[in-house]
């Protein structure tokens, strides 16, 4: 009997011990790292289609009292409010910091991409772990070859895909900011922190222009996570009407929105895991 549970322990023990599959994304509790960390700081910065025009900031509370006067006679100046910046000079600024964030929501996308649940086994991701800094833009989404191994997608309806705009990108007040607060992924995403952070700091019509231009990107994607109320991925095997698995006998994997603008055919796109650039479409749907 000893014997056998001690055979039993090792085999449990061995099992424990096996390294993580290093093609795995980190995508439980940390944050996502910074594209501006990541990528060369001389390239060349990314646009948004729609100009954001008159831009509105809140006036930044003062503080005072004796903690302000403290920090006065220890050689800290008051900082100017965003009030007193030139208005052109602001709206330059506001234009750069949501093309950042939209340029870091796509790179999170990938960066919290779905693991399958083995950690031997690796993320979903057909993208080679070198490749994926590079390669997470919005390209990679303007396309209908999705990079997994395995994918379920729904094609949207208008409504459907507006439901998902809302979530990645909602307005600080709505329910869609609450349930992203107290649920998965959102949370630890670098875009999300950020877009939040400006949005508190904007007037309604402000924030209305620049949700307006962040549409204009959104609708150019081919697809995009199926968010729901509590993450932005999911997997659970889906069994209703309007979901296709890829490849055909698979069951389960990452949930991907199509949008209902686009009508090519859904692929997935594979690449040379040995780190040769050819990259091949394949199962079709």
């Amino acid at each position: 009997m000893d014997e056998i549970k001690a055979a039993f322990d090792w085999s449990i023990i061995s099992q424990s011990n096996k390294p993580s599959n290093k093609q795995r994304t980190q995508n439980r509790s940390r944050k996502t790292r910074d594209v501006d960390d990541l990528r060369d700081p001389d390239r060349q910065p990314m646009h948004l289609t729609t100009r954001i025009r008159g831009v509105r900031v809140k006036p930044v509370l003062r503080l005072a009292g004796r903690d302000v006067d403290l920090n006065a006679l220890n050689g800290s100046e008051e900082q100017e409010v965003d009030e007193a910046e030139d208005a052109h000079a602001l709206e330059i600024s506001t234009n750069q910091k949501v093309a950042k964030i939209y340029e870091q929501f796509c790179f999170d996308v990938i960066e919290k991409a779905p693991n399958r649940k083995s950690k031997q086994a690796g993320s979903y991701l057909s993208i080679p772990l070198h490749r994926r800094i590079d390669l997470a833009r919005p390209e990679l989404m303007m396309t209908p070859a999705l990079p997994f191994q395995q994918v379920q997608y729904y094609r949207c309806s208008t409504e459907q895909w507006e439901k998902h705009f809302n979530r990645i990108f909602p307005e600080p007040s709505s329910l869609e900011a609450e349930q992203n607060a107290a649920g998965q992924n959102f949370p630890n995403c670098t875009y999300y922190k950020r877009y939040m952070a400006l949005t508190g700091t904007l007037y309604n019509d402000t924030l209305k222009k620049i949700r307006s231009a962040l549409k204009v990107e959104f609708d150019k994607l081919a697809w995009v996570p199926y968010t729901s109320t509590d993450r932005m991925w999911g997997t659970g095997a889906k069994h209703t009407k309007g979901w296709t698995v890829l490849p055909g006998d698979a069951k389960g994997g990452p949930m991907i929105a199509i949008n209902p603008r686009q009508r090519q055919k859904v692929t997935l796109l594979m690449f040379d895991q040995s780190g040769k650039e050819d990259a091949t479409d394949s199962e079709e749907d």
